[in-house]
């Protein structure tokens, strides 16, 4: 939209030599729109584990940090997987938690995981939508409670 304008006014000033300055600041808006949008358009999402406190980040355009939660591995009450790889469904009703946290790209994804957690951050309980790797699952695993262990050795999660 901003390129039709530009090139639009660009054109016109052709003809009416009072709108040569307004051309050149549109033609430099649209550089400095783009520039920011390219600057701006990856998001990563990092996962921090300290001592049994995992930490979410989401990062955007590799420069911008916002903390999405802080929460005790130990204090985790339900964890899974988001969606039934046999039927495709959601194992979990999102509505029923007022607080819903995503930390994925694709929350569709047969590789995302829910977790209900108690939120450090803002002090209650919360849904927390996420993606992990081996290594992450493989370094909390033993910080989960008897009940979460139990379900890893009968492959629910």
């Amino acid at each position: 939209m901003i390129t039709l304008i530009v090139f639009v006014s660009v054109y016109l000033s052709m003809y009416f030599g009072w709108l040569v300055p307004v051309a050149i600041l549109l033609f430099c808006l649209g550089i400095y729109l783009a520039y920011y949008m390219l600057k701006n358009s990856g998001i990563e999402y990092e996962y921090t584990f300290v001592l049994g406190e995992m930490r979410i980040d989401k990062i955007k355009g590799k420069n911008k940090r916002k903390r999405i939660t802080v929460f005790d591995v130990k204090s985790i009450d339900k964890m899974g997987k988001y969606i039934d790889p046999e039927t495709k469904k959601k194992k979990i009703d999102a509505s029923k938690y007022s607080l819903v946290l995503t930390a994925c790209e694709n929350e569709n994804s047969e590789n995302t995981y829910y977790i209900v957690i108690h939120d450090k951050i803002r002090q209650k309980p919360a849904l927390l939508l996420f993606t992990p790797n081996e290594r992450t699952m493989d370094m909390i695993r033993p910080y989960f409670s008897v009940e979460l262990k139990k379900q890893f050795l009968r492959n629910e999660i």
